[in-house]
């Protein structure tokens, strides 16, 4: 089970429980973003982005779109003096340099979502922890995670009140 189904079967266990004695303010949270935003998350997120394996990876992904850019101008430019066998190499052209992308796509968002894991893993549990400190001192008396809420204002969402605090717990 994923880190963030734990968070939200937790997040969903503390609402019931506290719903219970529903006396306090509700508010919204979004326990990832407020992760996400810690500045330990970013600081990884900056460090994935500078490594080399990394980079290269994303220098060949924006490579392989530039070139998919100018196959598409080349098309509209000549295309219509193009013989059959022209167009169809040009078409081949298009479909290895689409699959070569798409699979460029796929490292870079796989590599990006390892990095997320790893951060949501260390960090969920003093997530949770800070939340509840949060529900305590704040007489909260419902909490929904922001994704379920149709509407609510700002003022409802505590999100970065977790994110303050995660900060400061080192």
């Amino acid at each position: 089970m994923g880190i963030m189904k734990k968070l939200s079967l937790a997040l969903v266990a503390m609402v019931f429980s506290v719903a219970a004695s529903a006396q306090g303010k509700v508010v919204i949270v979004n326990l990832q973003a407020a992760i996400i935003q810690t500045e330990a998350a970013k600081k990884s997120l900056q460090a994935l982005d500078a490594d080399a394996d990394f980079a290269a990876m994303k220098a060949k992904f924006e490579s392989l779109r530039a070139d998919l850019v100018n196959l598409d101008k080349d098309a509209k430019t000549n295309g219509m003096t193009w013989s059959v066998e022209q167009k169809a190499d040009h078409r081949k052209k298009v479909e290895y340099k689409s699959a070569d992308l798409k699979l460029a796509a796929e490292k870079l968002k796989a590599e990006r979502n390892a990095v997320v894991k790893r951060i949501m893993q260390e960090q969920g549990r003093k997530a949770q922890e800070v939340l509840n400190e949060l529900v305590t001192s704040e007489d909260i008396g419902l909490v929904l995670d922001a994704s379920v809420a149709h509407f609510a204002n700002a003022s409802y969402d505590i999100t970065g009140k977790v994110t303050d605090k995660l900060n400061k717990a080192k």
